[in-house]
């Protein structure tokens, strides 16, 4: 028999740009928005001069002759005419402030979040005064900090126990002063054409003798850190705002169906301008009529159209007609393949990659304790994320293996085992018992949750806050028949949630407001397209006394039921395999980008050396 429509003209090739949704569209702009403050942190780390280590500082314990210094070729940042030439040397050396004023200390009041009066340390450093040294040799020098202005100051001061509020400057008072502060100075030093001293940072001493080590000087690394913290979230967002590739293609199929649906009047089993009505029925299938408030919207209905329900359910089990597969049977239409790769692997590998740089750096790189304990915790974080995702992404792939090999069975031959079916749904002896939200009743539908929230507003220091709060949840269901025109089979929702699994019933079929209550229903209803992956197992007796049978038909004496001893997921889905698999990714974007990411992080942790 020849097929209406061919999923494999869906298929998506090499690469694909899917079209998100409006929500993505927000990510894609927020995303773009972080890639671009990136690249502005990163531009503007590019005009700060990049400052060697103090581990590569001469250490010296008087300023001596200039002219045996160890003078090397500055490093990037460094623009004339601040600077006077392109070398320079770098050396620690512990001085006396004789002159000058280079910020100001005190014990300062402040309030804490309590509203708390408490007394605490602080002090100021200011960056354009002209400062006077001079070390234990008797030798003086004027310096200065960084005259591009592009290098904040950097220092410490001895912290002071506060008993109650003071401030005083922090300056020299002249030679040989008792009162003058002794620091351990990090300089840049040039002697071409002139002698020129510039002070990077310091820390206050006991004496001439003490050898503490002033702070790092790392606002280039930094910017650049910075800029990779931007991109990685920048690469997050963008990565779980792309759509898969096959999603796009189905919602376009599905828009058109809406469209296509505004002439028609809704009714069960048919798309129209308000969805398509489920069918209400009572026990043993005795068709009631259209439910009263649930409608399928075309965006999550069938995408080739309802089969027809049948005018009775007096054997649910048998085959319709010729016993002709439904049109939208994978055996008749094919399975579509996702596009190897997608801006999805994009985003993910610049948010991997990203955080694993930051990390490494915040380690390896020059920085205080605080960088380095950052780094570690970061290392940390990453490593457990890639180590989380590596063995998601190789269940996901493992999944995703499954529902494309495993062929999809036709009920009327499932055999017992791990099997794959799609059908649509209809009622059981069970009927579609109606249920009761909100003073609404609720009928046609054979597995369901629904969900109230209140309207309450809260004060908070900010002022008033209103939301509406989750109050309460129920589900139910009863079983059902799954067919796929073949033949049917009972399906038990009992036994899916006895395993405690989730069940996919879709997007929201009904939602409605009534004073300061909103009640929201998901359901799976009659006429509904189903996916199942699981076991195929015989029913028990009692199943079968409970729920009915037929034993001239085999699909009538078996069920599906969360797969147990094959160790991989099970799935009950709204929609068929092209739902499925809409939502899935490529075997590279599951599994491959996640093993480069896992094996780059491991790299670069391996080759850290402190």
């Amino acid at each position: 028999m020849s097929t209406q429509h061919d999923a494999t003209d869906l298929d998506q090739g090499f690469f694909k740009f899917p079209v998100p949704t409006w929500k993505g569209m927000i990510g894609y702009a927020i995303a773009l928005s972080m890639f671009m403050t990136a690249l502005t942190m990163f531009s503007s780390g590019q005009s700060i001069p990049d400052i060697p280590q103090l581990s590569e500082a001469d250490r010296l314990d008087e300023l001596g002759d200039i002219d045996s210094y160890n003078f090397q070729l500055l490093q990037d940042g460094y623009e004339q005419p601040q600077y006077q030439s392109n070398k320079a040397a770098f050396l620690l050396v512990p001085l006396e402030l004789e002159e000058g004023r280079i910020g100001t200390e005190g014990c300062y009041e402040s309030e804490d979040d309590e509203g708390n009066t408490e007394i605490n340390y602080g002090y100021d450093i200011e960056e354009g005064s002209v400062l006077t040294f001079r070390d234990q040799a008797g030798d003086s020098i004027t310096s200065s900090f960084d005259k591009s202005g592009t290098l904040d100051p950097e220092g410490d001061f001895f912290s002071q126990y506060c008993t109650e509020t003071w401030h005083r400057d922090v300056k020299g008072y002249g030679q040989d002063n008792s009162e003058n502060r002794i620091l351990m100075a990090y300089m840049l030093v040039q002697n071409e054409p002139n002698e020129y001293y510039q002070l990077l940072s310091f820390t206050e001493i006991s004496g001439f003798n003490d050898y503490e080590n002033p702070p790092e000087i790392t606002q280039r690394e930094d910017a650049g850190r910075f800029a990779l913290l931007a991109s990685g979230i920048g690469g997050l967002i963008f990565m779980y705002s792309t759509p898969t590739s096959l999603s796009y293609a189905l919602r376009k199929i599905r828009k058109s169906n809406h469209t296509n649906a505004k002439e028609t009047a809704s009714a069960a089993g048919v798309l129209g301008s308000d969805g398509r009505q489920f069918q209400h029925c009572g026990p043993h299938g005795e068709i009631i009529g259209p439910a009263n408030q649930l409608f399928r919207d075309a965006y999550s209905d069938w995408l080739f159209g309802c089969p027809p329900l049948p005018t009775s359910y007096s054997n649910v089990f048998t085959k319709d007609g010729d016993g002709s597969l439904i049109p939208e049977h994978p055996q008749r239409i094919g399975t579509p393949r996702p596009a190897m790769m997608t801006p999805y692997s994009l985003g993910a590998l610049t948010f991997a990659l990203s955080f694993i740089w930051l990390s490494s750096d915040l380690r390896a790189r020059d920085g205080s304790e605080i960088h380095t304990l950052i780094g570690y915790v970061m290392t940390f974080f990453v490593t457990i994320i890639n180590i989380l995702w590596f063995f998601s992404a190789y269940k996901q792939a493992k999944l995703s293996q499954t529902i494309n090999d495993l062929p999809t069975s036709p009920i009327r031959s499932v055999a017992v085992g791990q099997a794959e079916v799609v059908g649509q749904v209809r009622p059981s002896s069970a009927g579609t018992p109606a249920f009761t939200v909100g003073g609404k009743e609720m009928q046609g539908t054979v597995l369901w949750t629904w969900s109230s929230y209140k309207y309450v507003c809260r004060q908070t220091d900010d002022g008033q806050e209103c939301g509406w709060e989750h109050r309460e949840t129920k589900n139910g269901g009863v079983p059902f028949v799954l067919h796929d025109g073949t033949g049917g089979m009972i399906i038990d929702p009992s036994l899916w949630q006895a395993e405690n699994k989730t069940l996919n019933l879709g997007s929201c079929v009904a939602a409605w407001e009534s004073g300061k209550w909103k009640w929201t229903v998901n359901a799976i209803g009659v006429g509904d397209p189903l996916y199942v992956l699981g076991d195929c197992v015989p029913r028990s007796r009692e199943h079968l006394d409970a729920w009915g049978g037929d034993e001239t038909e085999g699909s009538a004496l078996v069920t599906m039921v969360p797969s147990t001893e094959t160790g991989e997921g099970s799935i009950m889905s709204l929609g068929t395999e092209l739902d499925v698999v809409a939502q899935r990714r490529s075997r590279f974007e599951m599994l491959i980008v996640p093993i480069i990411v896992f094996t780059f992080g491991i790299f670069m942790f391996l080759n850290y050396t402190p």
